[in-house]
C-alpha cells in the first residue's frame, strides 16, 4: 500500500496533512505516475519526468485535464511546504472504476544503495512477468507484489523481468545494461520503460564515445558480459554483481567512468536548476 511521508501531500489542487492520506484508493482503477529524485531540495530532470507523465497518458489514452505548469507548481509546493532536501516524490493522476479521476503527489519512502553496494555491486534474480504496454508507467500493483516477494525470498536487490519470449526486458524499479569490451547493450527500447536515468546514460556514453547497442538478450547470453549495471530514480548506476548466480566484474572501467559521468551530471543539475 502507498504510504506518504512527511507532514504534507497534495490531492488535487490543495495541500493535505499525511495523516488525511489513503494510498488503498489507489489500487483499483487506473494510475499514470512518475517517481522523481530530490537532492539538495531540487527535483531532478523535473521536466523529463513531467514529458514522460503525458507521454505514458496519451498510450493509456487519459486526457489529463491538468497543464504541465500546474504539476512543476504542486512539485514546488510539497518540497517547500515540507521543506525536503532530500528523498523520493511521486506524483499521479488516478482514475478509479467510477471514473472519477484525481491528480496526487507525496512524498514516498525511499531505500537508495549504501557505498558497499556502488562498491561491490549487488544481486539481482530474474523473474517470468512483462507489462503490457511497457513503455507507459502506469500502476501495476499484482506484478510489483510479486517482484517484492521475489527480492525478499532470495534476498536480492532487483528482480528483472523475462517475456514470454525468453527475453530480459526491465526490473521492477529499474533498466539494465550490460557491458561486453567497450560497449554498452540494453534491452531494446520496445519492450521497457523509457527510463530518464536511461536515457541520460545513453547520452553520456556517447559524448563519450561509447557505442550503445539496443537489442534482445537473454538470460544465456549472459556469460559473455563482463559487467552488468542497474539505472534508476533510486539506484542512479548500480553494478550488479551477481545475475541468477552469473558473477560479474564490479570494476569494469566502462562502466565507472558512467557512474562518475552521472554523478557529476547531477551535481550540474543541482546547481544550475530554477523554477
Amino acid at each position: 500500500m502507498e504510504t506518504a511521508l512527511l507532514s504534507y501531500f497534495v490531492l488535487d489542487t490543495r495541500l493535505h496533512s499525511t495523516c488525511d492520506f489513503n494510498g488503498r484508493v489507489l489500487e483499483n482503477g487506473l494510475g499514470i505516475y512518475e517517481v522523481l529524485r530530490v537532492e539538495a531540495g531540487v527535483p531532478l530532470f523535473l521536466q523529463e519526468h513531467i514529458d514522460r507523465f503525458f507521454s505514458s497518458a496519451g498510450l493509456e489514452n487519459i486526457s489529463p485535464d491538468i497543464s504541465r505548469n500546474f504539476i512543476r507548481k504542486a512539485i514546488r509546493l510539497l518540497i517547500a511546504e515540507n521543506r525536503m532536501q532530500q528523498g523520493n516524490v511521486k506524483f499521479l493522476y488516478h482514475r478509479n472504476d467510477k471514473g472519477e479521476h484525481h491528480f496526487m503527489a507525496w512524498a514516498m519512502p525511499f531505500f537508495y544503495p549504501a557505498p558497499q553496494h556502488y562498491r561491490e555491486g549487488v544481486k539481482v534474480v530474474s523473474m517470468t512477468g512483462e507489462r503490457h504496454n511497457p513503455n507507459a508507467k502506469k500502476a501495476l500493483y499484482s506484478l510489483r507484489q510479486k517482484a517484492d516477494e521475489l527480492i525478499r525470498g532470495k534476498k536480492a536487490w532487483e528482480a528483472v523481468y523475462v517475456n514470454r519470449h525468453g527475453f530480459i526486458t526491465e526490473g521492477s524499479r529499474s533498466n539494465v545494461f550490460f557491458v561486453r569490451d567497450t560497449r554498452l547493450e540494453t534491452p531494446e527500447l520496445s519492450l521497457v520503460l523509457p527510463g530518464i536515468t536511461r536515457a541520460k546514460v545513453i547520452l553520456l556514453a556517447a559524448e563519450r564515445d561509447i557505442p550503445v547497442i539496443e537489442k534482445q538478450i537473454s538470460l544465456s547470453g549472459l556469460p559473455g558480459y563482463d559487467a552488468s549495471f542497474l539505472t534508476g530514480t533510486s539506484p542512479k548506476l548500480l553494478p550488479v554483481a551477481e545475475f541468477d548466480g552469473h558473477t560479474f566484474n564490479t570494476n569494469n572501467e566502462v562502466m565507472r567512468r558512467l557512474m562518475q559521468a552521472y554523478d557529476d551530471l547531477v551535481a550540474v543539475e543541482v546547481r544550475t536548476f530554477h523554477w
